[in-house]
């Protein structure tokens, strides 16, 4: 069976599709990162559903584009894999934390509301891949890695820069999977990065504002594409008015911005296409 490979953050993973009208925001959090809901109702699942392909799913709530190229340099690619690589946002990272034995992720715009003192527990997703759930630890960042937050963003952190070395990294596995007779599909998942040049098997690359979250919110009548920069979404804080009209519209959720089984089903419709292409 062809092996469709997937990378990505929620997006891809497809927390939101658990979502249904009427529910609690408590009703929502006790499902939404349900792994088979995921793998069934995500554009991912669809699609390999539809093309009866085997999914392997590396998509994470919450990962970064570090830890995806992490995870594929551990991964062994086979000839005639399909694989989809959904850029995040630049403003996440990850590292080792030995007390923990375990990667962390972390957000650079949680900088301004952590807490330095914090007790050692994680605003962050600790995954067990034989679990049906993701297991969160509740509480807030570590102190520490407040701390680290706080300095990369300050001293280490460049959008621009990070996005130079995203399109030199595209560069090289594009180089890799046409040496191993891969295809792959690259798509920009919640913003339009302006690369150097356009990559290769970047989805709508020749188009401004080719990202998913972009795309979707055009398609359903919204045009002030030139938004803010959507690191991502939460109560009290939202960077972003193409996420709240996709709100309005019910096809990202009310209480944590994911798409909905609708907006995955539109997703899908705008991959299809590729996907088809990469299946010839």
């Amino acid at each position: 069976m062809t092996r469709l490979v997937t990378f990505g953050c929620s997006w891809t993973f497809g927390i939101g599709v658990g979502y249904e009208d009427g529910m609690t925001e408590k009703q929502y959090r006790d499902v939404r990162k349900d792994v088979a809901t995921g793998d069934k109702y995500s554009f991912r699942g669809l699609l390999a559903n539809e093309f009866d392909l085997e999914n392997v799913n590396f998509s994470r709530g919450g990962s970064s584009n570090q830890r995806q190229f992490r995870e594929a340099d551990e991964f062994e690619f086979q000839e005639g894999d399909v694989v989809l690589w959904g850029i995040t946002s630049t403003a996440r990272s990850e590292v080792w934390h030995s007390r923990k034995n375990v990667y962390k992720s972390f957000f650079y715009n949680h900088a301004a509301t952590c807490d330095e003192n914090a007790s050692e527990k994680f605003f962050d997703r600790t995954v067990d891949k034989n679990a049906s759930v993701f297991k969160e630890v509740k509480g807030p960042m570590d102190g520490d890695l407040c701390r680290l937050t706080k300095i990369m963003v300050k001293h280490f952190y460049s959008h621009n820069e990070e996005v130079r070395r995203l399109y030199h990294k595209i560069k090289h596995w594009n180089d890799y999977f046409q040496m191993k007779g891969v295809k792959v599909l690259w798509f920009d998942t919640l913003n339009h990065h302006k690369y150097e040049k356009n990559p290769d098997s970047m989805l709508y690359s020749d188009q401004n504002y080719r990202d998913l979250l972009s795309r979707l919110s055009r398609n359903n009548g919204f045009n002030n594409l030139a938004d803010k920069y959507h690191f991502s979404w939460s109560k009290g804080f939202n960077d972003c008015g193409r996420i709240n009209y996709l709100i309005k519209k019910e096809l990202v959720t009310p209480y944590s911005g994911h798409p909905t089984k609708e907006g995955h089903i539109q997703i899908a419709d705008m991959m299809r296409p590729f996907v088809q292409e990469c299946l010839r």
